[in-house]
């Protein structure tokens, strides 16, 4: 190394020194350099760097500013409803309130349950989409929605019958225990089965505590020892007819004649 930095000096004093007029020489007779070969001898002196052997061993300095990597997001929880009382789920219940009530009494399940899923689910959003892929109101992940023969997750009629459906077979698969049906539903029936239970999941625990909060708030007398999540109608208001017909029918059927 150190041979070749005085070889490299010794060729840059060589040029340097050419280039110097001789004492008493005639400056009329002195070598013009052009600007052709003041380029050339620029290139190659950037081509020839001379570099300190001292200044070599230091390692170069990364001015390049250090990458931080952000924080993944902390798991949340729709709280603003989660929070809410009976009379504001209802409230966001009621537009969907037919397909909730036909596919629950279709498949034995409590409204009060699909309307306590919907909520911590998605809040009643329609085109909810979480980030692991699950959509619509009773967030059904692309499986679930094959599954259960749904072509548009974001169709409510579609969603909520297949929701509705899956948390009826859960609540058989454990034998109408419900905690472990919402632990299902969350985290799939393979994570409860592995470990006969709610998965000790974070993310799991906090949904069924969630949705469990929202059925007391629903159902007062709510007892998850003794709880049956089957179909139960609504309970008939203050205002007779404020429900509709379907209702009413349920209440009387043979005063109503089907149409074919």
């Amino acid at each position: 190394m150190f041979l070749t930095y005085y070889k490299q000096l010794s060729i840059a004093l060589l040029m340097s020194v050419s280039m110097l007029p001789a004492v008493g020489a005639n400056p009329a007779k002195q070598p013009v350099i052009d600007k052709n070969m003041k380029l050339a001898m620029l290139n190659l002196t950037r081509n020839n760097a001379v570099v300190h052997p001292a200044a070599a061993a230091k390692p170069a300095k990364n001015n390049s500013k250090k990458i931080v990597k952000k924080a993944q997001p902390k798991l949340t929880f729709p709280d603003n409803c989660i929070s809410w009382n009976a009379r504001q789920v209802h409230a966001k219940a009621d537009q969907y309130d037919t397909h909730i009530t036909k596919y629950a009494k279709k498949h034995n399940v409590d409204t009060n349950l699909v309307k306590s899923i919907i909520t911590a689910e998605s809040c009643f959003k329609r085109k909810a989409l979480s980030s692991a892929g699950a959509q619509g109101l009773m967030q059904l992940i692309p499986d679930t929605a094959d599954r259960f023969g749904v072509t548009d997750s974001y169709d409510p009629q579609q969603n909520i019958r297949a929701g509705v459906k899956y948390l009826r077979f859960l609540l058989d698969r454990y034998k109408g225990n419900i905690e472990k049906a919402i632990a299902g539903y969350n985290a799939g029936e393979g994570a409860v089965d592995k470990y006969n239970g709610i998965p000790p999941y974070k993310e799991t625990k906090q949904y069924v505590k969630n949705v469990l909060r929202i059925y007391a708030v629903l159902n007062p007398d709510f007892d998850k020892k003794r709880v049956k999540a089957v179909y139960q109608p609504p309970k008939l208001g203050a205002k007779p007819g404020r429900h509709g017909w379907q209702f009413n029918r349920t209440l009387a059927p043979h005063l109503y004649k089907k149409m074919k």
